[in-house]
């Protein structure tokens, strides 16, 4: 198939007044091939450009996702050739990947969010000033603006780290008086380990406090402004009418001037977008729609990991803790609090513990252990009787005399019946039992003799006392015994 440029430069020649025999010549193609485009091109027929496949095809979406995550063309280029085998030049990734930039960075949509549904929060640097000792340090605005009435609450702070980021979120909800149902969020560290709009890796102590108020964190894309566009203007609109050109003595002083500015200027000024004053937005239609604060605040507390032993417990602190036995063998995290362990696995909690004061200490949950592993001494001895009785009175009448017998081992010879069972059936087993009940003996060994010998069917009847004078002695004689061991026909 020729490329569309062909079909032009045939069209030309044959119009400057070629025939077909030199425009092939010239061209270097078969003759019968400018017969059938001239014969196109007189029919009308739409001449299409021919789709050439392009070394990038296999990649395309392996690229397009390590562009989402803001890797470089030159980044890109060495994954795919390390990870896939690419073999393609560096100006081909380069070339498509702003390509790709261009055609998808100029719709965007206007986001449109119902009264309660949606916050967005967001840090921004206003230089150094005195924190509450009096020392001069680096300082940040937290900002949180309710997207529907653009209601805003700010605080200054002196780092980033995860604490400082939740109760500012805990001090933001009290501002507000309730919690909406997601907030929206920079691709900040304290929240954010990994910026991957797909998959967000949350920091665990973020993703315990957002399940802890009932609302669901949504990160932004990475240098996408339009995901966070109020919060955005909100920033700079803070950064500039109260921060620029004032300068105060002391903590306090910036605390108290920004607590006043935000209620007298910032949420009482008509809103350049909305049109409308936010305080009065968010009480005729949004605080009815957030939901309850939690009156307990958030229970910091140390994270860690500890792998589940097969006994079903961790250790953590020369103390145990149990939990559920599907784990055995998996790397569980800890949140440990003043009063608390609780045991996450993959971020679901598995187990709760009072945190034991000692050492060498065990907290077991027995619904932690398989079913089998709990069960009382009165649930295994009724469920070994049925079995038994399963098998006949005289194999009950059996168990019975073990039971009594020995209370604390009885559980050995009377498996080793019902595996006898097995082997032999019921009615042998029936049978031996019932003989070696007559002579005396309620051993194991007794009974495997008898069913092997298949001695079983033999009469017990010798006119001779079995069973030992003595008072309260069920045994027989040791030379009895050894007849009967031996196998010994009994007339």
């Amino acid at each position: 198939m020729l490329r569309e440029a062909m079909y032009t430069t045939i069209q030309t020649l044959f119009d400057k007044g070629y025939n077909k025999t030199q425009i092939a010549e010239m061209l270097e193609i078969d003759r019968g091939t400018v017969r059938n485009v001239l014969k196109k091109i007189e029919n009308g027929e739409e001449i299409k450009r021919k789709n050439v496949a392009s070394i990038l095809d296999p990649y395309k979406e392996i690229i397009h996702i390590k562009i989402q995550q803001e890797l470089s063309a030159m980044r890109i280029y060495q994954d795919i050739s390390e990870e896939t085998g690419y073999t393609g030049s560096y100006d081909t990734i380069k070339k498509y990947v702003k390509k790709y930039k261009d055609s998808n960075s100029r719709v965007y949509m206007v986001n449109t969010t119902l009264p309660g549904e949606e916050a967005q929060v967001d840090f921004g640097y206003v230089g150094k000033i005195p924190n509450p000792s009096g020392d001069i340090k680096k300082a940040w605005v937290f900002c949180m603006i309710l997207s529907y009435s653009r209601l805003m609450y700010c605080e200054i702070v002196f780092n980033q780290e995860v604490r400082t980021f939740i109760k500012c979120h805990e001090n933001a909800f009290r501002y507000f008086g309730g919690v909406t149902e997601t907030v929206k969020i920079d691709n900040l560290k304290a929240a954010i380990l990994e910026a991957n709009f797909y998959e967000p890796i949350y920091q665990r102590e973020y993703e315990a406090f957002n399940k802890y108020y009932g609302f669901l964190s949504i990160p932004c894309r990475v240098r996408t402004p339009t995901d966070k566009a109020k919060i955005e203007s909100g920033v700079k609109y803070v950064k500039n009418n109260f921060f620029k050109g004032r300068s105060f003595n002391s903590y306090e002083e910036y605390k108290k001037g920004l607590s006043n500015w935000l209620e007298n200027r910032c949420n009482s000024r008509i809103h350049g977008t909305t049109k409308r004053i936010p305080k009065e937005v968010f009480q005729e239609k949004e605080k009815q729609t957030l939901r309850s604060i939690n009156p307990k605040g958030y229970d910091f507390g140390i994270w860690t990991t500890r792998k589940v032993n097969v006994n079903c417990h961790i250790s953590y602190d020369s103390n145990f803790y149990s939990v559920p036995y599907k784990n055995i063998g998996e790397d569980v995290t800890l949140k440990i609090s003043d009063k608390l362990i609780k045991i996450y696995s993959h971020y679901e909690l598995i187990a709760t513990h009072i945190k034991i004061e000692g050492k060498g200490l065990f907290s077991t949950n027995n619904i932690h252990y398989p079913e089998y592993k709990v069960k009382t001494k009165t649930q295994l001895q009724y469920e070994y009787r049925q079995k038994m009785l399963e098998i006949g009175p005289s194999a009950l009448e059996f168990f019975d005399k073990v039971l009594d017998k020995n209370q604390n081992h009885w559980g050995k010879p009377i498996y080793g019946v019902l595996k006898l069972k097995d082997k032999f059936g019921s009615d042998i087993v029936e049978k031996a039992c019932k003989r070696a009940l007559a002579f005396g003996s309620i051993k194991y060994q007794t009974l495997k003799n008898i069913c092997e010998k298949g001695i079983y069917e033999q009469p017990t009847d010798t006119g001779v006392s079995l069973i030992s004078k003595a008072e309260n002695d069920i045994h027989r004689p040791l030379s009895e015994y050894a007849n009967l061991l031996s196998l010994k026909e009994v007339r």
